[in-house]
Order: C-alpha cells, then sequence, then structure tokens
C-alpha cells in the first residue's frame, strides 16, 4: 500500500512539472526510457529543449525534511513523526539521466548542453546545503519565465529531434515493436 500511495503521489509531481513545462511552451517530451552506455535503460522524467540546452528534469514529490550534501550518494528524508530513511541522491540519479541525454546529442556537437534540474514539487522542507540543486515549482516557473523570449538555435533543434527519436525508438523496443533508431 506504502507503495502505491508512493506512485500515486510521484505521479502527480510528475504532472505539475508537466503543466509548468507546457505553460511556458517548451518542447517536451515525459516519462521516457533511454539506453545507458551500459545497456540499461535509464527512465527519465522530463527533458525539455530550452534556448540553454537540454533540460533534463527529475520530480520528486516528499514530505518530511529532506538533508545531505550535494556530494553524497545519498540525503537523508526525515518525516515529522521522526521517522527517517536514506534516499538515493536525486541529483546523482539525475546525472546519470543526463549522461544519458548527452551520449544521444553529443553526436550533433559535443558543446551542447545536457542541464540537471531536481524539481521538489511535495511539502518537504529542504536543508539550506541543498537548496542550490533542489528546485520548487516556483523557482523551476521563474527559470523557465526567463527564458521564454529567447529562440532555440538550429544545432539545438537539430540535437532535439535526435532524442525525439531516440526516444521513440527505445519506446517501441519497451512495448516490442521494432523500429529504426533514427529512421
Amino acid at each position: 500500500m506504502k507503495a502505491f500511495k508512493s506512485d500515486i503521489q510521484g505521479r502527480k509531481g510528475e504532472t505539475d512539472v508537466r503543466n509548468i513545462l507546457a505553460e511556458y511552451g517548451l518542447p517536451s517530451h515525459h516519462d521516457i526510457v533511454l539506453p545507458t552506455r551500459s545497456g540499461n535503460p535509464t527512465q527519465i522524467d522530463h527533458v525539455a529543449l530550452t534556448p540553454l540546452g537540454i533540460l533534463v528534469v527529475e520530480t520528486k514529490h516528499l514530505r518530511g525534511r529532506l538533508s545531505g550534501d550535494v556530494r553524497n550518494d545519498y540525503w537523508q528524508q526525515t518525516l515529522p513523526s521522526g521517522w527517517s530513511e536514506k534516499i538515493y541522491s536525486p541529483l546523482r540519479q539525475n546525472a546519470s539521466h543526463c549522461a544519458a541525454v548527452y551520449e544521444i546529442v553529443r553526436h550533433i556537437d559535443p558543446g551542447i548542453q545536457t542541464l540537471s534540474r531536481i524539481v521538489m514539487t511535495g511539502p518537504a522542507e529542504v536543508a539550506p546545503e541543498l537548496l542550490s540543486v533542489v528546485h520548487t515549482r516556483e523557482t523551476f516557473a521563474k527559470e523557465l519565465e526567463n527564458l521564454r523570449n529567447n529562440s532555440v538555435s538550429e544545432l539545438l533543434q537539430h540535437a532535439w529531434d535526435r532524442l525525439t527519436e531516440a526516444a521513440k525508438h527505445h519506446e517501441g523496443l519497451r512495448k516490442g515493436t521494432t523500429l529504426s533508431p533514427f529512421a
């Protein structure tokens, strides 16, 4: 039951971020699966095309207090009841997502940026030492507002198109169909 409730809350948070991306008119894909260098797939909550690069977003809908060090593999989630657990660092998790995206777009131009964002949609209090890497819905929306009137380069658009095709290909493989990866 706990896993089911957690899944529902996670989906609510992902819907919140999806709506923010749509509000600012950014081309985006949600809940995509891409291959990694090791050959294992990785599931990415959101990717969006921005004038600065490809935004890779990990959404977390947590409660309680989140603390830790940005350099550590695990952070601490402490609930009001005092119960706490270590959770895998969303920053580390998203680094692997960014690497998967970069592996696909680097062939267009190795200078293309993949921009990692962690967006907290739940009521969790974020410790000061994590505030530099964790966004709220509001700070994320403000960042997107600042990008609103900028245009995307042709090179970035080409990289986005390649990422879109790779995501479609991998989705086809997940569903058991066979597609050419870049048809």
